[in-house]
């Protein structure tokens, strides 16, 4: 498997696990001292964590990955890859509870990831989400 389809990989196992409300998939996914930004500002990873383990607003979710623009460098140090970034367009469907006469929102986000290689696995060191639009 090339270094872009492991990422690839990597970020659909996000996707995944974020709607599965999967909290050690998830945390797998990102470096242990990961630094999350999104609408609650800057997190690390446990307190990022604490928030996806929170109460659900919707009952469900799926999102929706586009290819991802990547950028891959090489390590100065090694002759494997060892640095990424990834620019990715998702669309996020969080659906509401119809017993509760709760509507659905539809979400236009952009992740920008910067991906580390930690013990042989690409994992996400610092994430910028940015809901682009919503409806």
């Amino acid at each position: 498997m090339t270094p872009g389809d492991e990422i690839r990989n990597l970020l659909q196992r996000y996707a995944r696990a974020a709607d599965r409300r999967d909290l050690d998939a998830l945390s797998g996914c990102f470096h242990p001292d990961a630094v999350i930004t999104g609408a609650r500002g800057p997190l690390d990873l446990a307190a990022w964590l604490a928030t996806m383990s929170g109460p659900r607003v919707f009952a469900n979710s799926m999102h929706l990955l586009a290819d991802p623009l990547l950028d891959l460098a090489e390590a100065a140090e090694t002759e494997a890859l060892a640095l990424a970034r990834a620019d990715t367009y998702a669309v996020v469907f969080q659906l509401g509870d119809p017993a509760a006469d709760q509507g659905d929102l539809t979400l236009g986000i952009r992740y920008l990831d910067d991906l580390v290689v930690l013990d042989g696995r690409w994992v996400i060191a610092q994430r910028s989400a940015t809901t682009l639009w919503m409806r």
